[in-house]
């Protein structure tokens, strides 16, 4: 165990080499900040659109009852958008972190094999 403070260092190295960007700081924080934002806009689309609906009185009540239906299927449109955008930003931080995690362990284990003489035969 001796030898992990040197690995941690030469993958924050190789993570600064490689020019990824810190997720805090780039656009897959701007999309997961959008996601929540158009679900939470889309479910309170929703409320406005049932109190809307049921609030509806004399002989306008069908128009106004047609225009909450369109209101709540534009909350329900926003709230799946919201979440797809969401699962997007989460996902691509997490996938780009463990794709450079997984090809420097490789590359390690790679480099204990060939030190060990296991190399390929020829």
């Amino acid at each position: 165990m001796q030898g992990q403070p040197d690995r941690i260092e030469q993958f924050k190295a190789d993570l600064a080499e490689l020019k990824i960007s810190d997720p805090s700081a780039s656009k897959d924080q701007l999309v997961i900040r959008l996601g929540v934002a158009g679900m939470a806009i889309g479910v309170l689309l929703g409320v406005y659109a049932y109190t809307l609906s049921y609030g509806a009185s004399g002989s306008e009540a069908s128009l106004q009852q047609g225009d909450a239906t369109v209101l709540a299927v534009l909350g329900v449109a926003l709230v799946a958008a919201g979440g797809a955008l969401y699962l997007r930003g989460a996902l691509t931080s997490f996938l780009r972190f463990w794709l450079v995690r997984d090809l420097h362990e490789r590359r390690a284990q790679t480099d204990r094999l060939l030190d060990r003489g296991d190399g390929p035969p020829g």
